[in-house]
């Protein structure tokens, strides 16, 4: 486990997110107990579940408000806004979250071929709209929206995104977890 403050300086490092805008964001995350809050004298530790929600937000949340409820829907957005039943494949992921927890394994201790894989993508965490775009390096396109959501349907007139290059994001997880 990494402490926040050194989750915070690796992501300013490799997705060059400003760290005096990532600390009030953290604290927003920690204050709705989505982040953990460590104790007196004891830094928060976190886990890789825990890094991939603080990007998630600092990449897609535009305003400071708004931090807590872009990190309640990296949690429930589906691929394609799909509402997956409990019987659904277990090769779905349940969330865009799952999907990057997913890939941050991938980074750390995945077979070379998929490492690469992960390094060739881009994720794009949209500003207007809660939508996670994962573009492979084959060109296909995974879109994770909340459930219900028309993923192929534009839901601003304009669509900014914060970006992150997969080997900016292998490389963030590496550092601290690998």
């Amino acid at each position: 486990m990494v402490t926040l403050n050194h989750a915070l300086d690796a992501i300013e490092r490799h997705i060059s997110f400003p760290r005096s805008r990532s600390t009030g964001i953290a604290r927003r995350l920690q204050e709705a107990d989505l982040l953990p809050s460590g104790m007196p004298g004891v830094p928060p530790k976190l886990d890789q579940s825990d890094v991939c929600l603080l990007l998630a937000t600092l990449m897609s949340a535009p305003k400071l408000h708004e931090a807590v409820d872009h990190a309640r829907a990296y949690l429930a957005m589906t691929p394609s806004g799909a509402i997956l039943s409990a019987d659904a494949p277990e090769s779905i992921p349940r969330s865009a979250l799952e999907y990057l927890e997913t890939q941050s394994e991938i980074a750390i201790a995945g077979r070379p071929d998929a490492v690469e894989d992960v390094r060739g993508h881009r994720f794009e965490f949209v500003h207007g709209w809660r939508e996670l775009s994962a573009h492979t390096p084959e060109g296909t396109v995974t879109r994770f929206v909340l459930p219900g959501a028309l993923a192929t349907h534009r839901q601003a007139p304009h669509r900014v995104a914060g970006v992150v290059k997969g080997e900016a994001f292998a490389s963030l997880i590496n550092q601290l977890f690998g």
